[in-house]
Parts: structure tokens; C-alpha cells; sequence
């Protein structure tokens, strides 16, 4: 498997989102009943750069174009290293969303986007 790129750290804030796994039906008679949609709760992972590096943007455009073609293919990704952090350097399988890959050019030589990965 494919593994993301070896580029410089993303910034905070870190965003991790958890997706509810519940299906909600209200009732004719006001009550709401609930179950579980899914067998596992799904993580997605918000990543951004505010100044990542012209050379370490090439390697991620890289990468997503032509290794993991966007969202098609799976790769593993290591959650960056956070003291008292239960997922620190833990190693998830993840893929693109189906977001674009949008980054500007902030300034010369550094560009800045998010980008959003999601276990599989």
C-alpha cells in the first residue's frame, strides 16, 4: 500500500471529525427511535499548511495525482506525533475525500490549502 508523503507537518488547529453512525425516524406520535447505520464509526482528518514549501507541495500534488489518483486508492498515514495524544504516530489506512486538492500560492515559494483524508 501506498504511503503518504514524507512533507513537512500540517498546522493546528488539527481537525478530527467523527461521522454519526445513527438512522433517525420520528414517529407519527412524536417519538424519535434510532439505530445504528453502520458496524464501525468512521474518522476523517482535516490537514492544513499554511506555508508548506514549493518542493513538498510538488511531491503531494505528486502523490495525489498519480500514486493514489484523488480518492480511488487507499494509503496509510501516521497521525502527526502529539504528547498525551491516544492516536500519536498511530498509523491509519485512509483515502482522499472527494474534495478537490485546492492550494493557493501565498507567497513565493509557499502555498497553503486543507486537504481531508478518511479511514477506510
Amino acid at each position: 500500500m501506498a504511503q503518504f508523503p514524507n512533507i513537512q507537518q500540517p498546522v493546528y488547529p488539527f481537525t478530527t471529525k467523527i461521522k454519526d453512525p445513527s438512522l433517525q425516524s420520528e414517529m407519527e406520535n412524536g417519538l424519535v427511535v434510532s439505530r445504528a447505520r453502520f458496524t464501525r464509526v468512521p474518522q476523517s482528518f482535516v490537514l492544513k499548511w499554511t506555508a508548506l514549501p514549493a518542493a513538498d507541495f510538488a511531491t503531494l500534488r505528486e502523490f495525489y495525482r498519480n500514486t493514489v489518483c484523488g480518492g480511488s486508492r487507499a494509503f496509510d498515514w501516521y497521525y502527526p506525533t502529539v504528547s498525551n495524544d491516544p492516536y500519536s504516530g498511530k498509523l491509519f489506512s485512509v483515502r482522499f475525500t472527494s474534495e478537490d486538492l485546492s492550494f493557493d500560492l501565498s507567497a513565493p515559494g509557499y502555498y497553503s490549502g486543507t486537504l481531508t483524508i478518511q479511514e477506510v
